[in-house]
């Protein structure tokens, strides 16, 4: 059950005789009468100094719009029916569309035509998703597996014919179990070497990326995976096993660790704690497209605190967003430079399948300790000072108090002398 929506475009030469525009809008109601073998009711029309457009009845309780912007030439046809199963659909099918825009064409004379298959629409779960540039997608699914609104997000998962199992979050894709090239290139397969490196994993609850790190010949020496979703563990556990191995059925290895949190939060922690991470991973959301808004603040953060987290010569792999996503790139892009953190970065690039799209992958290296706000850098975690440091460290700080004192006994005389002293570095 559904209401389809059936769109068709037509070019003519562009006119300002209303005897000529009225005709052309009465031929496509013919035409669609013609198509439905049932007479069609016009119900109204309404008139501009730039358009003209006719509503129409037709059958199974259909309704059309034809509406001809005549100044430019430009004819739209649409046509909109609720459909209980495809038996009852009002056109059974696309070749029943494609003749109608053909005929149409014909006796239009039109210099074009267009047409695209029925929208559907009102379904309890829409089949259309978005690409990175705001373009439509069009997904089959063959059924909902799970569906489960946490404090986080939508998490669902749907069987579909093309990319196996597919985890979506919040309406978008977030990985199929078609989608290896997504997790080799945010990994870099082949091109890093990751032997007796500690790895930090933000994100990545279904479970891939970690699976693949574990999967390399040089192994890490340890991976810590963060992911703040409960629901995404346990529903890609449950639907998407293969992409993970099955290595999330146990919560802890001898490998590796996965903590159900904030992963912001244990960011901090282990800044705190003075814990680098030779790799850090950002599978988390996908980067805005606009700027501004709690999104960009999210990633910011994430980002400052990863590079706080690396050592210098440490790299933070992330992914971004569709390589049409132009405005999103180069925010991104631009973020980096704001951080005030010494880094260069590479990009790879990979088609992924489920998001139908290719998709951009940052590598960011560290090259130098953060830049803080009076100019110098930030320090490493001192390591404890013995004795005889502690006795020097002693007898500078009896020093400094005294000359503190000393100044202090100056400002005090000053104050009662009634001389006034100008301000430094005012103007007269």
């Amino acid at each position: 059950m559904s209401v389809d929506t059936v769109l068709l475009d037509f070019r003519v030469l562009g006119c300002t005789d209303k005897n000529i525009y009225t005709r052309d809008v009465a031929t496509v109601a013919t035409c669609v009468a013609e198509i439905l073998k049932q007479d069609c009711l016009e119900q109204g029309f309404l008139a501009s100094a730039y358009s003209y457009a006719a509503i129409y009845s037709g059958p199974k309780d259909c309704m059309f719009t034809i509406k001809h912007y005549f100044r430019e030439g430009l004819i739209t046809l649409t046509i909109e029916y609720f459909k209980i199963n495809s038996e009852d659909a009002l056109f059974p099918d696309y070749e029943a569309v494609e003749r109608l825009e053909r005929l149409v064409t014909k006796n239009l004379d039109a210099d074009g035509g267009s047409s695209l298959p029925a929208v559907r629409r009102c379904l309890p779960k829409t089949p259309y998703l978005r690409s990175s540039d705001d373009r439509i997608l069009e997904y089959k699914y063959d059924k909902l597996l799970f569906s489960e609104r946490t404090p986080f997000q939508l998490v669902e998962i749907y069987s579909t014919p093309d990319f196996g199992n597919m985890l979506v979050l919040d309406g978008y894709v977030n990985l199929a179990e078609s989608d290896i090239a997504y997790t080799h290139n945010l990994m870099c397969k082949g091109k890093i070497n990751y032997k007796d490196k500690d790895v930090l994993i933000l994100g990545g609850g279904d479970g891939a990326l970690l699976w693949e790190l574990l999967q390399e010949k040089e192994q890490p020496k340890f991976v810590t995976m963060v992911d703040i979703d409960e629901a995404v563990i346990r529903s890609c556990k449950e639907f998407m096993p293969d992409v993970s191995g099955k290595i999330m059925e146990k919560l802890e290895g001898d490998k590796y660790k996965i903590i159900i949190d904030d992963a912001f939060k244990w960011l901090k922690t282990y800044k705190d704690e003075g814990r680098k991470f030779d790799f850090i991973f950002g599978d988390l959301t996908d980067i805005p497209v606009h700027e501004g808004g709690e999104t960009w603040e999210f990633v910011r953060s994430v980002l400052y605190e990863s590079l706080s987290n690396l050592p210098v010569g440490g790299q933070y792999l992330t992914h971004c967003n569709g390589v049409n996503a132009h405005s999103s790139l180069k925010l991104f892009e631009e973020l980096l430079q704001t951080l005030g953190i010494p880094l260069t970065f590479k990009t790879t690039k990979a088609f992924v399948p489920s998001f139908m799209e290719t998709w951009v992958f940052y590598q960011i290296t560290k090259t130098g300790e953060a830049i803080t706000q009076n100019g110098e850098k930030e320090k490493e975690p001192a390591s404890e000072p013995d004795k005889k440091e502690d006795k020097k460290e002693d007898k500078k700080e009896d020093k400094k108090e005294k000359k503190e004192d000393k100044k202090k006994e100056e400002k005090k005389e000053e104050k009662k002398s009634p001389e006034k002293k100008g301000a430094k570095g005012t103007k007269d």
